[in-house]
């Protein structure tokens, strides 16, 4: 499970292109751009939230609406509009992992 969009944060960050490379070598692995589902979801500060939609059908101990649950207790104070964009980046996260396993 990656981001096709690196978080560089380290001066000697490998070629992105050579990460990308090396991770469609493994058999099982997905990938895609959570920045640009975010931002056409309306909020790019939820890429971490679609990233942990695409990750949620791999914890098959962990039912969906656990997940769901979590948004909603985290973001409680940030009021209903940050709560349902949340919710979106997830589904949408999962639903991308579903239709690419």
């Amino acid at each position: 499970m990656t981001n096709t969009k690196a978080y560089n944060n380290i001066t000697d960050y490998p070629d992105e292109g050579e990460l990308m490379d090396q991770i469609k070598k493994l058999q099982h692995h997905i990938a895609l751009d959570a920045d640009s589902l975010a931002s056409e979801l309306g909020s790019r500060r939820s890429s971490n939230i679609v990233m942990l939609g695409a990750a949620s059908p791999f914890f098959s101990s962990l039912p969906f609406d656990a997940f769901k649950e979590g948004i909603r207790k985290i973001f409680s104070r940030k009021g209903e509009e940050v709560i349902e964009k949340n919710l979106r980046a997830l589904e949408a996260g999962r639903e991308f992992a579903e239709k690419n396993r």
